[in-house]
């Protein structure tokens, strides 16, 4: 009988051994070669980098399309809880720089900074999300340290700029959703009581406002942090500083470009203010400093409209900044800026202003309008100065660094100026000039004059013509006064109401009469507030009424076809 065949099993396995025998020699410690790939002979570091293109690319093709340039990666890298990413970048005095950091998602949050030089922060963007966006305008330094720091997780992270145009600022801001333009900060979105602050506070100073920053900055007692501000010609600034509870006092000054203290805040509780003015534009900086532990401020600085200090409520401190020049110098320079208006050779007088005490000066006042100038010279730079009539009547007042003025109108006749240093003493030169037009409505009511020409020579060099159009009206705390307006196709138009002798408190109220939409602004003699028409003109209405008394007011409509700068309230 045969022999039974072998099974094939045996000699299966017995194959399967001779072909592992045969690969061990080539076996590695390590992740399995790629197919066709050679196996490295030794370890080996590589120049491969992470590719912040990746991971920036969307938001950045967004910001494009809304207006931004190219993209510029400042770096991307592996980091970890606190660890730090960031460059220098230097930006344009005339563009804005979008700054970005964008994180894989194994991080949970990114905070955002840019430093200035001296190593305060002058804009983050600290809120708990894992994209931080900044949007950083003029006026800024000429560079700044953009910087990203992981807050939670850990994994890549890529920090990019680009440049931006101011016209496409906001496009750009909502596009990606940056900071910088209303909070810049995520830490301002929950400041217990912040906007209800602010509301209140301008409120009470009133004028119209418009934020230009808004940033939680981190102080100490070593040393001061400072944010920058530009002071333009013709407006004025408010700085509100207001600490978190672990900060116990504050000191809070503005600066110019050399160091120099221009300003101190004043106290209203734990919160500092600080409001400035000036007829021509300076660099500041603001700069605070806990007097004690370390924390957080909130630092919120508005800008006022062209000419709007007249509209400022008495009971508010202003600063005053301005250049000191020689008595004979301003005088020459005022004299040049009138020639040409139609005014003839002025009746001039000198004296010295005093702090404490009033300069007192004879005036003669010619019939119709006159314009007053009260001209100060080195070291005087903040100056107060009011004109009585010969019965002992208010005919104006007026405030101002090195120059005041003060339009008066009526019959003319003896009059007093009185003359008070507000900060240093010094020289001043009073020069009385005759306008070359008097209209009627003016020189019924003087004092209302002197603060509508007051309000119009605030936002430059005016004489009695510009208010020809001003119209009487009275107005009763107890009754509302509406006057109808109709807004030009392409056209803004701008109301003035300043209020005479009698009453007191004014609320202007300019109202779409097609849509309902409406402004208020309010202020204690002269008000102001504008409104514009696009392609169809706009049916509109004004209201006025008085917060207390019966008087008249002279109010006054001006249309012109630029657009004046939004405001907020």
């Amino acid at each position: 009988m045969p022999s039974p065949a072998p099974s094939p099993r045996p000699a299966r396995a017995a194959l399967a051994l001779a072909a592992l025998l045969t690969a061990l020699p080539a076996c590695r410690v390590g992740a399995p070669a790629q197919a066709g790939a050679p196996s490295p002979e030794t370890l080996r570091a590589l120049p491969d980098r992470i590719d912040g293109n990746t991971l920036l690319g969307r938001d950045a093709k967004r910001a494009a399309l809304a207006g931004a340039g190219p993209l510029r990666v400042l770096g991307a890298d592996m980091a970890s809880d606190g660890d730090r990413l960031g460059a220098f970048v230097e930006v344009p005095a005339r563009e804005c720089m979008l700054a970005m950091a964008r994180v894989s998602p194994t991080i949970g949050d990114v905070d955002l900074f840019a430093f200035e030089d001296d190593g305060s922060a002058f804009s983050t963007d600290e809120a708990a999300d894992a994209r931080a966006s900044l949007l950083v305008c003029p006026p800024h330094p000429r560079r700044l340290y953009v910087m990203a720091r992981v807050m939670s997780g850990a994994g890549a992270v890529s920090v990019g700029v680009q440049s931006v145009p101011v016209e496409a600022a906001e496009a750009v801001a909502r596009a990606v959703g940056a900071r910088g333009k209303d909070d810049e900060s995520g830490r301002l979105e929950s400041w217990p009581g912040l906007e209800a602050k602010i509301r209140a506070h301008r409120g009470a100073i009133g004028a119209r406002w418009e934020d230009i920053r808004r940033i939680a900055l981190p102080v100490g007692s070593r040393t001061a942090s400072r944010i920058g501000a530009t002071l333009d010609g013709g407006r004025c600034l408010d700085v509100l500083v207001s600490p978190s509870d672990e900060v116990a006092s504050l000191e809070v000054v503005a600066e110019d470009e050399t160091g120099r203290i221009v300003a101190r805040a004043r106290e209203r509780g734990q919160d500092r203010e600080l409001v400035l003015c000036s007829t021509v534009s300076f660099e500041l900086s603001i700069a605070v400093r806990s007097r004690g532990t370390q924390g957080l401020v909130a630092v919120v600085i508005g800008r006022s409209q062209p000419g709007a200090e007249a509209e400022i409520s008495g009971a508010t401190p202003i600063e005053r900044v301005t250049e000191g020049r020689e008595l004979a110098e301003v005088r020459a320079a005022h004299d040049r800026a009138l020639a040409g208006r139609g005014y003839g050779a002025p009746r001039v007088s000198t004296g010295a202003a005093r702090l404490g005490s009033r300069t007192t000066l004879p005036i003669e006042l010619p019939a119709g309008c006159a314009r007053i100038d009260v001209l100060a010279g080195r070291p005087l730079a903040d100056v107060l100065a009011e004109l009585w009539s010969d019965a002992h009547a208010l005919l104006g007042r007026a405030r101002g660094g090195a120059r005041a003025t003060l339009f008066t109108c009526g019959g003319g006749g003896h009059a007093r100026l009185d003359v008070e240093s507000m900060a240093q003493p010094g020289p001043f030169a009073v020069e009385v000039r005759k306008e070359p037009k008097a209209p009627p409505a003016l020189v019924a009511h003087p004092l209302a004059a002197a603060r509508l020409l007051g309000r119009l020579g605030a936002v430059g060099l005016v004489d009695a013509s510009a208010a020809a159009g001003a119209q009487t009206v009275a107005l009763d705390s107890a009754r509302l006064k509406i006057l109808p307006l109709q807004i030009p196709a392409n056209t803004c138009a701008e109301v003035i109401a300043a209020l005479d002798a009698e009453g007191a408190g004014v609320d202007l109220r300019l109202v779409d009469t097609s849509t309902g939409e409406s402004s208020l602004a309010r202020a204690r003699h002269v008000v102001s507030d504008s409104r514009c028409a696009g392609a169809a003109p706009v049916p509109a209405s004004i209201e006025l009424r008085l917060a207390a008394g019966k008087g008249d007011a002279l109010v006054l409509t001006r249309t012109s076809s630029s657009a004046p700068a939004t405001s907020a309230p």
